[in-house]
């Protein structure tokens, strides 16, 4: 999902050489990165002569449309897709959100569960070199659990899942995940510093941390939600039924999710 902001950086570039090119027919770029609006008056500032530099200026027009879109409701699916126990890593396709979302709304759950289940299944193996790459420190029990995960032993691979998640938090940040704010009895403890650290388009994919979701509530609050996995019921020993497949997944896609964007505002910083 962050490949288009990357590819804008290499965008940028021959945008700088139009500019020089069409100083007369266009207003000036500036720090495209911060805001999309600036895209639609470059592109109502060209006269549409014929110009081969014009095809390219109108996909970057449509590249800005899109992306400004996506930026407007990818944090409300994702807190959507969240609320159903399922969290998004940040490398997957551009509109798999969106598309998850879209049957979630229109009441088809078991379809978003089914994309969601297919796309970790076939990932899975790809999703454990990179954790294990990324947090070597880990690399035991990341071999244990994808091993407990291939000899489907959900029962004992899910709560050392939830506990890696605390884990990789304090590793980067010194704070864990399921303790809550002091200021705010309901979030994460690293929602704010996420907050804090994350640029304009990292934040657009903090929605899950800012708001609550089934996987963190307390066991009183998770009947809001159509999902009911819930972390302190499976810890303290009062959920003893959510060793399944889904449930190993969803336990998987947080700690991915976590690991993305701890692991990108690591390298920004």
């Amino acid at each position: 999902m962050l490949a288009p902001y990357r590819a804008i950086q290499r965008i940028t570039e021959p945008m700088r050489l139009m500019q020089q090119n069409l100083q007369k027919a266009m207003t000036p770029i500036i720090e495209f990165q911060k805001t999309f609006e600036h895209i639609e008056k470059i592109y109502a500032s060209i006269h549409k002569f014929e110009n081969p530099l014009l095809e390219k200026l109108e996909i970057f027009h449509r590249i800005g449309e899109s992306l400004k879109s996506y930026a407007e409701n990818t944090p409300e699916y994702l807190l959507l897709i969240a609320q159903n126990g399922w969290f998004i890593e940040l490398d997957s396709r551009l509109n798999f959100p969106s598309e998850v979302a879209f049957e979630i709304i229109n009441e088809n759950v078991d379809n978003a569960n089914d994309l969601m289940i297919n796309y970790y299944s076939e990932n899975i193996d790809r999703i454990f070199d990179e954790l294990k790459q990324r947090h070597p420190d880990r690399i035991e029990i990341l071999n244990q659990i994808q091993l407990s995960y291939r000899d489907e032993n959900y029962l004992v691979m899910i709560p050392c899942v939830l506990a890696q998640v605390d884990g990789i938090c304090f590793d980067f940040t010194r704070k864990k995940f399921f303790i809550k704010e002091k200021d705010n009895k309901y979030l994460p403890e690293i929602s704010s510093e996420l907050e804090k650290s994350a640029g304009n388009f990292l934040s657009i994919y903090l929605s899950p941390l800012q708001n609550q979701t089934p996987i963190m509530v307390r066991e009183n609050d998770k009947y809001k939600f159509p999902c009911k996995l819930n972390r302190h019921e499976i810890l303290h020993g009062v959920s003893i039924d959510y060793g399944s497949l889904i449930n190993s997944l969803k336990v998987i896609s947080l700690l991915k999710y976590i690991s993305d964007l701890l692991t990108e505002l690591d390298k920004n910083h």
